[in-house]
């Protein structure tokens, strides 16, 4: 968390905090806070602030999406793509058991939805729901997100990206996209856990928390203040912070991913395509990925074995396998994501230590994967 949210968020958690809805004072002061945020989310992807309704997290905001906004009377599919978050994949097969259509598009071997494939589809159907990712969570590259949405048919259908892996490192416009709804969560721009936003320019057919009328009837619930402040801060430092960020992320990855090339065998998965400046996610033949996890943890190096929210399942990655990655591969997966607080050094570091773990295997294991 940047320290300048943590201090903004510091005075809403003691005991002198209105609720939100009421219009004693402290009340009225809570509101005001709760729509300087909403203000400050906006101006960061470019939207209406009305249109900012204040989640749990991300995984609230494409739960609301799928489930607020599918229509059970309408034939046409939902369209998504096969490497989504879980959050959207696990609504999306929620609803085809239900007996909603469902197509996921394919994506090339760089982890690109394939336009052309795309294309064809989206000529044969006109679906009611439409929703890729701006920027994948484990390779970080980036999805041709506004050339889809150009591609869709006129009428009435709902397009939507998960942007929460690109806030805050790349630049969003929602007006640009032509989406008309959009996901975020703060903590992916150095914002508080547990607060995220779906940016709709329409109602939901349905709400998954029914009760008060908070957010304009979207999302029932006392308004989690201090989260929400802490959202809104994080989104103006996220925007006026970007092209430095940028810059610094940038300049690590590649500094790393050239060190990275020096060993043997070493694979980086979506590296010939367009994608964020924090992520590297790369394999060695050699090394099983939970095992090296390990090992470079014991070393002080904090990374993820494939994505973050599958830590526990050994299995390949559903977004390597989409990639057509074997799964002896898919298995060795790292991801490595930079922060503003890493440097150089740091990166000459891990990678000393990489070299380390791999000098350390037996000759015959390493020469069995050149």
């Amino acid at each position: 968390m940047h320290p300048e949210v943590l201090e903004a968020i510091m005075p809403y958690l003691g005991n002198t905090t209105g609720n939100a809805s009421s219009l004693h004072s402290p009340g009225r002061l809570a509101r005001s806070a709760i729509e300087l945020a909403r203000q400050q989310v906006a101006e960061l992807i470019n939207c209406a602030p009305e249109s900012v309704i204040f989640t749990s997290g991300g995984t609230e905001a494409n739960n609301l999406v799928f489930k607020g906004y599918a229509d059970s009377a309408d034939s046409n599919p939902i369209i998504s793509s096969e490497i989504e978050h879980p959050s959207v994949l696990q609504p999306l097969a929620q609803l085809q058991q239900s007996g909603y259509a469902v197509i996921r598009l394919k994506v090339n071997a760089l982890g690109q939805v394939d336009l052309e494939a795309a294309q064809e589809i989206l000529q044969q159907h006109n679906p009611q729901i439409f929703s890729v990712m701006l920027a994948n969570n484990e390779t970080g590259v980036l999805q041709p997100v506004q050339q889809l949405v150009e591609l869709i048919q006129p009428g009435h259908c709902l397009t939507h990206t998960d942007a929460s892996q690109a806030a805050g490192k790349v630049p969003i416009d929602m007006r640009q996209l032509g989406v008309d709804a959009l996901t975020l969560a703060a903590h992916k721009f150095q914002g508080p856990q547990g607060i995220g936003a779906l940016i709709a320019n329409r109602k939901p057919g349905q709400v998954l928390i029914s009760g008060g009328e908070q957010e304009k009837n979207r999302r029932a619930g006392t308004e989690n203040v201090a989260m929400i402040v802490g959202m809104g801060k994080a989104a103006q430092i996220a925007a006026l912070e970007l092209q430095h960020k940028r810059h610094h992320l940038s300049q690590l990855r590649e500094v790393f991913e050239s060190r990275l090339a020096t060993i043997s065998g070493v694979v980086i998965f979506g590296q010939d395509a367009e994608r964020l400046p924090n992520t590297t996610y790369f394999s060695l033949p050699y090394y099983y990925g939970e095992t090296l996890l390990m090992e470079l943890d014991r070393a002080g190096f904090s990374l993820a074995s494939g994505s973050a929210c599958h830590s526990e399942v050994t299995k390949a990655s559903h977004v390597l396998s989409a990639m057509g990655v074997d799964d002896s591969l898919a298995l060795n997966a790292i991801r490595a994501s930079f922060g503003m607080s890493n440097t150089l050094q740091e990166v000459d570091a891990f990678v000393l230590k990489l070299q380390d773990l791999i000098n350390k295997l037996p000759s015959i294991i390493r020469q069995a994967a050149v």
